[in-house]
């Protein structure tokens, strides 16, 4: 499959895009945060290592059940969006045919 750059953002898609981003940062901080914990975990306590380990746990946790509720709303958006308009086209045909 090719993307063609040039479509991959345009005025539609701007907010999935961006949304797009918040997540990768997000990402990408929770993994700077797990390089920080295990290059410096031989200089903490157990119980901060411990508490860093459960933090990242339920960001992780948090940032999975976050874009999964995410991806719902927005499939079922487009979904709902889909529906009306066959719907109005279903309608439209309708009545063609009892003209």
């Amino acid at each position: 499959m090719v993307i063609e750059m040039k479509n991959f953002i345009n005025k539609h898609n701007i907010n999935y895009r961006l949304q797009q981003l918040v997540i990768l940062i997000l990402h990408l901080i929770l993994l700077r945060w797990m390089f920080y914990t295990l290059s410096h975990s031989g200089k903490m306590t157990m119980l901060t290592v411990m508490l860093h380990f459960i933090g990242m746990s339920l960001m992780g946790a948090g940032l999975i059940r976050g874009t999964a509720w995410w991806a719902q709303y927005h499939y079922m958006k487009e979904a709902k969006k889909e529906i009306e308009k066959n719907s109005e086209e279903k309608s439209q045909a309708e009545l063609k045919l009892e003209e």
